[in-house]
């Protein structure tokens, strides 16, 4: 019976951390858990690189996004989702997952997204919510071109 014990215990200790890995979407670059991130994007690359193989892989934030294109020479990304401020709660992992390219970034306002890292951004899917945080908090409104740019800049 104590030896039935000890090997349940032994199985448990080899598979929690393989839980853990699945349970907890971290950014593939910089190790954050991208669910707590309220800038989390999700990228699905289906040409991948000799670094970065095929599959859906997920970033705290566009800067890490940016690092991550800037390493995968000649591989092909099918869609951008990123998560949508404005539907943000308090809960873990909360918020829609909007079409990055279609997005509206508030960037330079008095509001700090948590789990992200800099330059930050507040992401809206209709440009007038976008418009409602930066008559409260104040910044630009960028489009994905532009946001893009204003990103690398700063990296």
């Amino acid at each position: 019976m104590r030896s039935k014990k000890i090997l349940v215990f032994t199985i448990g200790l080899i598979l929690f951390p393989c839980f853990l890995a699945v349970a907890i979407q971290r950014c593939i670059m910089c190790g954050m858990d991208a669910q707590k991130s309220e800038t989390k994007f999700t990228v699905q690359i289906t040409e991948g690189t000799k670094e970065v193989p095929p599959g859906e892989y997920s970033f705290c934030c566009l800067h890490c996004l940016v690092l991550l294109r800037a390493r995968m020479k000649g591989g092909k990304i099918s869609s951008i989702m990123v998560r949508d401020y404005n539907t943000v709660t308090h809960k873990y992992d909360s918020g829609d997952m909007i079409d990055a390219i279609k997005a509206f970034y508030l960037v330079e306002s008095g509001l700090r997204p948590r789990g992200s890292m800099v330059p930050f951004m507040l992401v809206f899917s209709a440009r007038e919510k976008a418009e409602m945080f930066k008559k409260v908090y104040g910044g630009r409104i960028l489009d994905w071109e532009g946001i893009w740019k204003y990103t690398e800049a700063r990296h």
